[in-house]
């Protein structure tokens, strides 16, 4: 937690002269919901819901309005779910939901064109860098009402499911502990009436979450790896709603 206060404090540090110096400046508060998942070096894995909350400053660098800085600071919600099996001398069918809390502050840059009268289009784009707050996962198990939490924070340490569990083509699974640091690009497009935003916006990690192939297929490991960049990193796309003060 030292590491994300001082990372936190000297990004404030640095963004505080040019909010002191802005005369053209907004707070803005938004939430949203979409889809959540990892790429690179694991398969056989689905996207799940995700979601962010938070706030932050919209601020003019131009006299024209259309050059904007936009720091936020969000709780936001990734991970992905998985199909398979649990048990040890009974097997059952099973599905699995892994989630990711982050404590994520987005850095972007702006151009915010007008429409007509009170409406306005912005293009966003910039970086992110996440602490991990909180990793679990929860298990169903099918055709009983039996779910179970493990607790378990995979920020913290490894995890191998009691040795019980196996994924849709019946391969052991199990977590290493993962990075609770997580970086990368982030954008997206907002429309805007007066005070209500609405937007799309998407993220893609950079920063690795674990080694490859921590689950899955290892043909199908190797493919990913190859084609979208090593080992397993965060990506989200989500429509957020906002309000403008």
């Amino acid at each position: 937690m030292n590491r994300l206060a001082n990372t936190l404090f000297g990004i404030l540090l640095a963004i505080l002269p040019l909010m002191a110096k802005a005369q053209d400046i907004t707070w803005q508060a938004k939430a949203g919901i979409g889809y959540a998942t990892v790429f690179g070096g694991v398969s056989n894995i689905d996207d799940r819901i995700g979601f962010h909350v938070g706030g932050g400053a919209d601020i003019g660098l131009s006299k024209n309005g259309v050059w904007r800085f936009q720091p936020a600071l969000q709780f936001v919600r990734k991970g992905w779910k998985f199909d398979g099996y649990y048990g040890n001398e009974q097997i059952m069918e099973a599905k699995y939901s892994t989630h990711l809390n982050y404590l994520q502050l987005p850095l972007q840059m702006a151009a915010r064109l007008s429409l007509g009268k009170e409406w306005f289009i912005t293009f966003r784009t910039g970086a992110y860098v996440a602490y991990g707050l909180s990793a679990k996962t929860g298990m169903e198990i099918l055709s009983t009402d039996y779910d179970e939490t493990f607790d378990i924070n995979h920020f913290s340490e490894d995890f191998d499911f009691n040795r019980c569990a196996y994924d849709k083509e019946s391969r052991s699974v199990g977590f290493p502990k993962f990075n609770r640091w997580d970086a990368g690009a982030i954008g997206g497009i907002d429309l805007t009436y007066r005070h209500f935003i609405i937007g799309y916006n998407v993220s893609v990690g950079f920063t690795k979450l674990c080694d490859a192939g921590f689950m899955g297929n290892p043909l199908g490991n190797v493919i990913t790896a190859v084609l979208l960049g090593g080992h397993p990193k965060n990506i989200t796309a989500d429509i957020s709603i906002g309000y403008q003060f």
